[in-house]
């Protein structure tokens, strides 16, 4: 792919990954909110993005709300409350 841009061109990226549903995400680095919530860093990807839980969400077999939801139970623990993990 990269012989049809030379190094010289401007493009902001040298290439682009979609997942099986064509949507493409960005998720910035979380240490911002960990750090103001007390958070270890990485904790909310660890939770986010296991593949316990990731696979799951991302081919249909549970909700968002169901995905959420279950990350804010790992993540009450360190939270102190499930409340306080809620998004």
């Amino acid at each position: 792919m990269t012989e049809n841009c030379p190094a010289s061109c401007c493009l902001p990226y040298a290439a682009v990954l979609c997942d099986v549903d064509g949507v493409l995400r960005h998720w910035p680095a979380d240490i911002k909110i960990e750090h103001a919530h007390g958070l270890p860093a990485s904790s909310l990807a660890a939770a986010a993005f296991a593949p316990a839980r990731i696979n799951p969400a991302i081919s249909g077999e549970i909700t968002d709300e169901q995905w959420r939801s279950a990350v804010a139970a790992d993540l009450a623990t360190i939270c102190g409350s499930y409340k306080r993990a809620l998004p």
